[in-house]
């Protein structure tokens, strides 16, 4: 059960290749101007399987917080914990539209930030490859360089859905990496 909750974390990635692109296949619709949530509020077909494939990921997250809680029994992990609570903010994004509040649960989102950084340090580098290591260490980095961005006004709005959607590769991208290393480390050795 322990492999299969861990190999459908690759469901994150995969599934996000439909809602990152679906938005340059909607007639009329501007991707690089309109963030992919903008997808929801479109006609019926590409609206409904946009907020599906969030509800997709952020469920494919939560199982993979719980595989990495399951294997760390006996102490809840910052990065278990901040993957469950994006992956809650995901499948929210995929029930309410951008009109609603509760959107991403109120930024709850941005527990993106952590997530990279809480796994390398908590797995040890002696346990990753460097290369994925400093992965973790980047991608963190660059998370809170692009909050600091869009918080601050500095990204042009005819341009936010092409930057959010760059954005977004190498963070889904992540997900599918992690499983993919922790799928070569026996848990008694990865953990």
């Amino acid at each position: 059960m322990k492999d299969i909750l861990l190999r459908q974390t690759h469901l994150v990635w995969i599934v996000s290749i439909y809602n990152i692109s679906i938005g340059f296949f909607i007639s009329g619709f501007n991707p690089i101007s309109k963030s992919i949530s903008h997808v929801a509020l479109e006609a019926p077909f590409y609206a409904y399987s946009h907020r599906a494939a969030d509800i997709i990921i952020g469920a494919s997250m939560c199982f993979f917080a719980i595989t990495i809680q399951y294997r760390h029994q006996y102490k809840l992990t910052l990065a278990a914990l901040s993957i469950f609570l994006l992956g809650v903010s995901m499948i929210s994004a995929g029930i309410w539209t951008l009109e609603s509040k509760l959107h991403l649960l109120y930024g709850l989102s941005i527990f993106m930030i952590i997530i990279p950084v809480a796994f390398a340090l908590e797995f040890e580098a002696k346990h990753l490859s460097t290369s994925f290591y400093n992965f973790c260490l980047a991608l963190s980095f660059i998370h809170v360089t692009m909050f600091w961005l869009i918080y601050a006004g500095f990204i042009p709005s005819e341009y936010n859905g092409l930057i959010q959607r760059i954005w977004a590769i190498p963070t889904m991208g992540w997900f599918g990496c992690a499983a993919h290393i922790l799928m070569q480390k026996p848990a008694n050795k990865a953990f």
